[in-house]
């Protein structure tokens, strides 16, 4: 079972994605690649299709599958040998987007010029936050157990640094933000740890995650919603910036 953090964080993110699709317009989404960071992989698009949106995703694990079919969301899966280089034509999403894993990928300027081709307008990206007292201790953990860090390139962890970059790529910034800031910090790195010594796989684990069912019935436990309230508080973003555990970057083509 997904921890209980990701619960939060599920809700969220559903409650960005609704706002993002009721104010700009956006219809058709493709989400690449389609993976996850230490969840259940392929269910971040969720909301936008729930939300009425043509939901593509590019290399989803299959494993991940049939819940979309369980909450009878339509979806779209592409199998590509690399993501940075689809045979996609140019400008066929309203919305091009990324969960993490940019910073992950070998050639990572390459993967956003894709974004950036593919989409028609917006190109957004959402990264854990190098500002949030969770990040610097799940780092030393990293450290202190002498365990090579192994969650990306920091530097797209930086907001301020991901609006350079796509600043650089002729984009212009509509929205950053901050979002899952629940009243606690980010993950510690501890339960990291116990994971790293028992050499477990995170790709092999078998994920269930509450948020389907929730979104099935349309009923969302009272804490959860309770804790939206802290997000919901309209603090400066510098401000939400040291107890958010994710920031967002939304990036609009100009031309």
């Amino acid at each position: 079972m997904e921890g209980k953090g990701l619960d939060f964080e599920r809700y969220a993110l559903r409650k960005l994605f609704r706002r993002l699709v009721r104010e700009r317009g956006i219809r058709t989404v493709l989400e690449i690649p389609a993976k996850g960071e230490k969840a259940m992989p392929s269910l971040y698009s969720l909301a936008f299709a729930e939300a009425g949106c043509e939901v593509t995703l590019v290399n989803s694990e299959p494993r991940s599958r049939p819940a979309w079919t369980r909450l009878n969301l339509p979806v779209h899966h592409i199998e590509c040998g690399r993501p940075d280089a689809t045979e996609l034509a140019s400008g066929s999403y309203d919305l091009v987007w990324n969960f993490m894993s940019l910073s992950q990928q070998a050639d990572k300027p390459a993967l956003l010029k894709e974004m950036i081709r593919l989409s028609r307008r917006d190109v957004l990206f959402i990264a854990v936050n190098r500002f949030n007292p969770g990040f610097f201790s799940h780092r030393m953990a990293h450290r202190i157990f002498d365990v090579p860090w192994n969650h990306g390139d920091i530097r797209y962890m930086n907001p301020f640094f991901v609006m350079n970059l796509f600043r650089d790529q002729g984009l212009h910034i509509a929205e950053r933000g901050a979002v899952d800031c629940p009243p606690y910090p980010d993950s510690l790195g501890i339960r990291d740890m116990k994971l790293h010594r028992k050499n477990v796989d995170l790709n092999r684990i078998e994920w269930d995650s509450r948020t389907l069912e929730w979104m099935k019935t349309g009923r969302y436990p009272l804490k959860i919603r309770a804790m939206y309230l802290c997000e919901a508080v309209p603090l400066p973003f510098l401000v939400k910036l040291f107890y958010a555990h994710l920031t967002f970057v939304l990036g609009e083509k100009t031309t």
